[in-house]
């Protein structure tokens, strides 16, 4: 019962001496018909509330005498969906099985969805298109949580616009990964056959590997050629980043550099001992002409082998005498210029002399080279302008998408990380000395007459063609009349070239194609920090020199999955291991099967021991994608706990169950309205379409400001808060019985709860694409509507405006607050025995609003009165 403080009125005892006893007599009976008037609505209401408890609590023992019955006669083959053939739709049991099992409802869906060309996009189509294409995973195909996570998104994005109209389409790829497929292809060589990548030679170690399309390798050749005949790619000797091993190039944004404080021992691979670094050394240069010796400081000693110069700053005192003079090389007795530099030299830095090695420095090399025939005759300084505003000129396209917001950089903060990285741009060295990849489509030409045949001795020999056909045809008009002999560059692209063509390439470039005209450019990219320079910068520059416009018109940023990844020892989590649960026997026996080597194998072993040593559960891929996309509203870094997606799959067994239970309320020969009139509906049913307007809108809302975590946090709130724990609970009492006395009410809660399902599973498809799909199957159908025959390509929900009701929430968020507070008095080893409650309120608005929803109350805290 409620109480509530009474409001102090004036004092009655003058107003009482002046009424005479008859006036006093008809003001008490007054006063007393009011007072019974209230007790008899006050126990009227008490009365109702004991019904519907009595309702409740009653028919405990018949229902589950009854329940226990049905048990006994349920056959238990009624509970198991039968076989369905590849491709065909999905065969349900008669009965929805107890339990949610993610192996059972995840069968057969994927078949059929393809088989039906639901993910198909028609170039021809008058929708809107709506394009993402998937960044393409290493072909070494060592699947992890990361590719999962991305995939999710992406997923989901195309789930979402597909259903509300667009003409979406995803296109996935594979990447063949220039340098990680040639390690991974030569590690197991060696493994298995004890042999090197030169044993076998180029064109067996090829065919050991993968191999690349043709369309993909076409295109790539075609973007060279023209790039070349641009003057955008060119020929030219300069300073690499060498990679031992390897024996390749690799570029400076591959290169992982370590910022020493002082004296350091590494371990260095190839060498068994610690190797020493940041000791600075000495050592005399002899003068030309005995004029004594210039001694300069190094921590690379080793380098002086390739020593040119010596530089020296302009002003400093001690070295005046030698300007222009020359070191004699101890070795080889080359003369080594001494020369000034104001900003390479510090000259109060070790002797204030530096050596100048443009074969190992790039700072050297910049000092050392003369640039390029453009710049050719320039004074130096005046060169440097000319050679950065060349640099700029080519990164300013990519600099100004941003800028002008044709590309917009989601979220904002990283639109710095893209100017810094185009304002600070380098020529890109796109050659590399591997066998796996594009083979560079330039040939050299060897004159019959030359004395000195070394292939690429000569750079004004090169010919760039699509093909040998074309290179001996330009060979031929170049050279008349002489003998040559022409040799293809072994060199390859650097895979990041081909992945540059890729949203240009997947779509039909260098041809005119429908898809072409139709998809490009693309909505959506959604990829890691990590290669904004790799490879977005890369699309950008390319996809607007080659494509004529922009690839894309908005950038995604992703977090990277930390915990899972283990990539300190290299072994990652494979989302199947996830989806299908494993033992740590089998996450260990997985391990064994890959490629890592002995000692890096223990440290994943004793990782996966430490981490996973119950194994990991079936959870299915619902709940791992719904668990993904959850994280995404953290920080660039997120740590994944497995708990989480098995906390999910529990919620996917919540789902199953609410539908279970509307099911079993609705009934056998239930039909759908086609639609709903709210004004006639219970406080319930218009408080839980209200509160489903609200989570639609936020999700929409969150979809399309690429806030996912905030569209699943909206879809959950109001799937587990509102229609599960409070509007199911409600509306239980109105089917303990047929009383014809709810059948009113009855009604409207078939109705609520059939649109409520309908829109919320529609709602949570594009996150939770299985379990959403099988359950939307088992609704009931509108008779006299055009339901579309998958969930996948049904309409996806919007609000609408009738349903909104903000003054009926308001009443509810105080009834549920109150309801919430009574929970918490209740002492946590209490039973379930029932005790009245009372609720002291702060105005009489609340008190009327708590009385109003007095049955309710009763009905989600279980109180007597």
């Amino acid at each position: 019962m409620e109480k509530h403080p009474e409001a102090p009125g004036p004092e009655k005892a003058p107003q009482e001496k002046q009424l005479d006893e008859k006036e006093l007599e008809r003001k008490m009976k007054k006063d007393q018909k009011a007072k019974e008037k209230e007790e008899k609505r006050l126990k009227a209401k008490q009365k109702e509330a004991a019904r519907l408890q009595a309702t409740s609590d009653g028919p405990k023992k018949s229902e589950k005498k009854q329940k226990k019955k049905a048990v006994e006669n349920e056959n238990p083959e009624d509970f198991v969906d039968p076989d369905t053939p590849h491709g065909r739709k999905k065969l349900l049991a008669p009965q929805m099985a107890k339990q949610y099992s993610p192996s059972v409802v995840e069968k057969a869906w994927y078949a059929w969805w393809e088989s039906s060309g639901y993910f198909g996009a028609d170039s021809a189509s008058t929708k809107p298109p709506f394009v993402i294409v998937l960044p393409p995973p290493n072909v070494t195909g060592a699947l992890h949580i990361g590719h999962a996570l991305t995939v999710a998104i992406e997923d989901a994005m195309i789930r979402w616009r597909r259903m509300s109209g667009f003409n979406a389409l995803w296109v996935p790829g594979v990447d063949h990964a220039g340098i990680a497929t040639q390690v991974v292809v030569e590690k197991k060589l060696m493994r298995e056959k004890k042999l090197t990548r030169h044993d076998i030679g180029r064109d067996n170690f090829i065919a050991e590997a993968f191999t690349m399309d043709e369309p993909r390798s076409k295109a790539v050749t075609e973007a060279f050629v023209r790039l070349y005949k641009e003057g955008l790619i060119y020929r030219d000797y300069r300073l690499v980043n060498w990679d031992c091993t390897l024996r390749t190039a690799i570029s400076d944004i591959e290169v992982d550099h370590i910022d020493l404080k002082g004296e350091t021992t590494l371990k260095v691979p190839g060498y068994n001992s610690y190797i020493q670094f940041g000791v600075l050394i000495s050592f005399a240069y002899p003068l030309e002409k005995g004029l004594g010796e210039i001694v300069v400081a190094t921590t690379r000693i080793e380098t002086m082998l390739g020593d040119t110069a010596i530089a020296v700053h302009p002003e400093d005192k001690r070295y005046k005498h030698l300007h222009g003079r020359y070191a004699v090389h101890p070795f080889h007795a080359r003369k080594l210029k001494i020369i000034c530099d104001a900003e390479l030299v510090d000259p109060t830095f070790g002797t204030g002399a530096v050596k100048i090695t443009p074969a190992h420095d790039p700072n050297d090399f910049e000092v050392g080279n003369n640039g390029g025939a453009q710049f050719e005759g320039m004074p130096r300084f005046t060169a440097r302008v000319a050679v950065i505003e060349a640099l700029k000129a080519k990164s300013e396209n990519g600099l100004d998408a941003v800028r002008s917001k044709k590309i917009e950089i989601i979220p904002p903060q990283y639109e710095q990380d893209w100017y810094r990285w185009l304002e600070n741009i380098h020529d890109w060295c796109v050659s590399r000395q591997l066998w796996w990849g594009h083979r560079v489509p330039a040939w050299y030409v060897t004159l019959e007459e030359e004395q000195v045949k070394d292939l690429g001795s000569n750079n004004d020999r090169w010919i760039v063609a699509r093909n040998e056909c074309d290179a001996i045809l330009e060979a031929e008009k170049k050279y008349q009349g002489k003998k040559f002999q022409l040799n293809q560059d072994p060199d390859v692209l650097d895979t990041w070239f081909s992945s540059g063509l890729f949203p240009l390439t997947v779509l039909g470039w260098p041809d005119d194609t429908a898809d072409l005209r139709a998809f490009y450019p693309t909505s959506v990219l959604e990829t890691g920090l990590d290669i904004l320079f790799f490879w977005v910068a890369r699309m950008v520059m390319m996809g607007m020199q080659l494509g004529g416009d922009v690839p894309f018109q908005k950038v995604g940023f992703i977090c990277i999955l930390l915990s899972v990844m283990l990539m300190g020892a290299r072994c990652p989590i494979d989302p199947r291991e996830v989806i299908n649960g494993m033992s740590l026997d089998g996450l260990l026996k997985r391990l064994e099967e890959g490629n890592l080597d002995p000692n890096e194998l223990n440290i994943a072993k004793e990782g996966k021991k430490k981490d996973y040593s119950d194994g990991i559960a079936e959870c299915g891929t619902d709940a791992l994608r719904f668990a993904l996309i959850s994280y995404t509203s953290q920080s660039d870094r997120i740590n994944l706990d497995i708990k989480r997606v098995v906390g999910y799959r529990q919620w996917c067994n919540k789902l199953w169950n609410a539908i279970r239970f509307a099911m079993g309320k609705l009934g056998d020969n239930y039909t759908p309205p086609a639609n709903v009139d709210v004004s006639l509906m219970p406080p319930i049913c218009k408080w839980i379409l209200s509160v489903l307007n609200k989570a639609i809108w936020k999700t929409v809302t969150s979809l399309e400001g690429y806030k996912f975590s905030d569209a699943t946090s909206a879809i959950y709130s109001w799937w587990q808060y509102q229609l599960c724990d409070v509007f199911i609970e409600a509306i239980k009492p109105y089917f303990f019985n047929d009383s014809q006395e709810f059948e009113s009410a009855r009604a409207a809660s078939r109705d609520t709860l059939w649109v409520c399902l309908d829109a919320g599973l529609r709602l949570l498809h594009p996150f939770m694409p299985y379990v959403t799909e099988e359950l939307w199957q088992r609704l009931p159908h509108p008779k006299y509507s055009c339901r579309k025959d998958s969930i996948m390509i049904s309409e996806y929900p919007s609000p609408v405006e009738e349903w909104t009701n903000g003054k009926l929430e308001n009443e509810l968020n105080i009834v549920l607050d109150a309801v919430s507070k009574l929970r918490s008095l209740k002492p946590p080893t209490e039973t379930n025995e029932r005790r009245p409650a009372f609720a002291l309120c702060r105005g009489q608005q609340i008190a009327d609003t708590i009385r109003s929803y007095h049955s309710l109350i009763m009905t989600l805290f279980h109180i007597r009165s």
